[in-house]
């Protein structure tokens, strides 16, 4: 079966997380997409985590399905034969720098993404930023963590990956508007406003009712227990309170006046977490989860990243887990974010080696092996 988007044709021209995980987006779904790389490499290549062999496993995951094809776009020759390379194609995603005004005048029907850390203007528009960074500007570190210890990001690059989930849905949506219009667009997207929108409803809390919860201290009904393997959480909705603490083998605890209706409960919840915690730290995981579900519970053990891979027959039954063939080897890769029934991800090839696609492109422009070799000396491709 084909891919939704056969036949999109895409340059990839940013060097961060949030455009090249937006490209990998597009790849899955059969999008030709050649990845723009200088001469010397993504700085992606040298990001970590690296497998033993020294490759990144991040450029691993966010270059799966692409070609790649050196260019340096910043020097003037380099700015013309990006303009060639795009006359006939769909979507170009651009990190800052790139003259989308130009690509978009040799070619109206392209959609230019801008994926950027902070915009083309306001007060922050130079800065660069980090996963760190992101957070911290957009009020999410300060909700994040204990109370009265300092702020707290959260891991892994959730904000770069968020805007790289919206740029794929910008740049589909504007091929969409293009189908009627017959002209293309540029698109927007900056890491720290997708950041600042992920942190509602505590925004728009405060700009309703002026209420800023201080860090750690909501008032929910969750329990967290350390079981001898692993974490436990609970949630305990009213009509479950009886039932959860049989699951934890004290039916009487139900009735403790320290406990007994909703109010006193959460007044108490430090106490109550720690009688739970006296019970978990001497059972495994599973067993206390099976007994959770089995009193309808809403519970859930927070998986290990190595449990995650060996352990989770959920995502195991599913097919989630893939292979692709690297130079290197067989590596698995993550599963889709998504499925669709008649037009299924396929199983994509491995990142591509550096300029893999040169000579097959640079010759399609009419450029001679001669040609080729004084832009390869003169550092252009």
């Amino acid at each position: 079966m084909a891919g939704a988007l056969v036949g999109l044709r895409v340059f990839d021209a940013s060097d961060s997380i949030a455009g090249q995980f937006c490209g990998r987006m597009l790849a899955d779904y059969g999008a030709a997409v050649r990845l723009l790389e200088p001469p010397a490499g993504s700085a992606v290549r040298r990001k970590a985590p690296f497998h033993p062999d020294g490759s990144s496993l991040r450029f691993l995951h966010l270059n799966t399905g692409k070609c790649s094809v050196t260019l340096n776009h910043s020097c003037p020759s380099g700015r013309l034969l990006l303009t060639e390379l795009t006359r006939e194609a769909d979507v170009v995603i651009a990190g800052r720098g790139l003259d989308r005004t130009a690509l978009r005048a040799a070619n109206p029907r392209l959609v230019s993404a801008l994926v950027s850390d902070f915009g083309e203007d306001g007060p922050l528009c130079d800065w660069r930023g980090t996963e760190l960074v992101y957070q911290a500007l957009a009020g999410a570190a300060h909700r994040n963590g204990s109370h009265g210890q300092p702020p707290l990001y959260g891991t892994a690059d959730r904000a770069a990956h968020g805007a790289g989930v919206g740029a794929y849905i910008a740049i589909l949506a504007a091929l969409y508007a293009r189908e009627g219009s017959h002209q293309g667009q540029d698109v927007a997207v900056d890491v720290a406003q997708t950041t600042s929108s992920m942190t509602n409803p505590f925004m728009t809390q405060y700009v309703y009712s002026g209420l800023v919860e201080p860090r750690g201290e909501r008032r929910l009904p969750l329990i967290r227990v350390l079981c001898r393997d692993g974490w436990v959480g609970v949630w305990v909705h009213l009509h479950r309170w009886r039932s959860t603490c049989t699951a934890f083998g004290l039916p009487q605890l139900a009735d403790d006046p320290r406990f007994s209706d909703p109010k006193t409960r959460l007044d108490n919840w430090p106490a109550l977490n720690a009688i739970f915690q006296e019970i978990a730290v001497h059972e495994s995981a599973d067993d206390l989860l099976h007994r959770l579900l089995e009193a309808h519970a809403v519970a859930a053990r927070a998986y290990r990243l190595s449990e995650l891979w060996n352990d989770c027959t959920h995502l195991a039954e599913r097919g989630y887990w893939e292979q692709v063939s690297t130079a290197q080897g067989s590596r698995p890769i993550l599963g889709p974010q998504f499925r669709m029934s008649a037009t299924p991800r396929q199983t994509p090839s491995g990142p591509p080696t550096l300029g893999e696609d040169n000579d097959q492109v640079y010759q399609a422009l009419g450029l001679t092996a001669s040609e080729r070799a004084a832009l390869r000396n003169a550092g252009v491709i």
